[in-house]
């Protein structure tokens, strides 16, 4: 079984068409309402995370609450990554054509989103992946320190290539006046972290 995790605070309008392709692909939809967990992304991931444990899923995605996908994506993605062992996580293909999709295979990547790597607000791994979510981070690098440390756990990251996404990044976030100080705060996090 899938479960899919999804943090929301407006609710936007792809959201119902989200749960919609979700449920008619048999997939459980667990949405966390955002001013339960004090508006931390981070903290609701691994709340849902737990949730999709207790529910019996073999296959967790964690995806935002605005994106677009195609029927039938979410569970080729866990097909996939079922049958890779040595991957721990998945991802859509922000090139793929929308209206053409064409499955090309896998293709490892390294580095943060910024560099070509996971989509934060699409991703797929095992139920049974024994990393969580790091919550001292506030709004970003949080799925940046996840994909460094499954890759540090011996696993890969992969692009499912040719499955394709519509995502237009901060629609959401842009109703948040706080945002700035707590991205500021998690860079200089993410940069202690990593300093030489």
């Amino acid at each position: 079984m899938i479960a899919a995790v999804i943090p929301t605070r407006y609710r936007p309008p792809q959201l119902g068409n989200l749960l919609s392709v979700l449920l008619s692909d048999g997939i459980q939809p667990i949405v966390l309402e955002s001013d339960d967990y004090g508006h931390a992304i981070y903290r609701m991931w691994n709340a849902g995370v737990e949730k999709a444990r207790i529910v019996g899923a073999r296959t967790i995605a964690v995806l935002n609450d605005d994106i677009e996908i195609k029927p039938g994506a979410v569970a080729f993605m866990a097909q996939v990554l079922d049958d890779c062992r040595d991957i721990g996580v998945v991802y859509p293909d922000v090139t793929a054509d929308w209206e053409h999709p064409v499955y090309r295979g896998l293709e490892r990547t390294q580095g943060s989103w910024g560099a070509g790597g996971m989509t934060g607000f699409c991703f797929l791994f095992r139920a049974d992946l024994p990393i969580p979510f790091d919550e001292s981070f506030n709004w970003w690098y949080g799925d940046d320190a996840f994909e460094e440390a499954v890759r540090g756990a011996g696993l890969g990251v992969a692009r499912v290539t040719g499955v394709p996404i519509r995502h237009i990044p901060g629609r959401s976030a842009s109703q948040r006046s706080d945002l700035g100080p707590l991205i500021e705060a998690d860079r200089a996090l993410w940069e202690a972290r990593h300093a030489a």
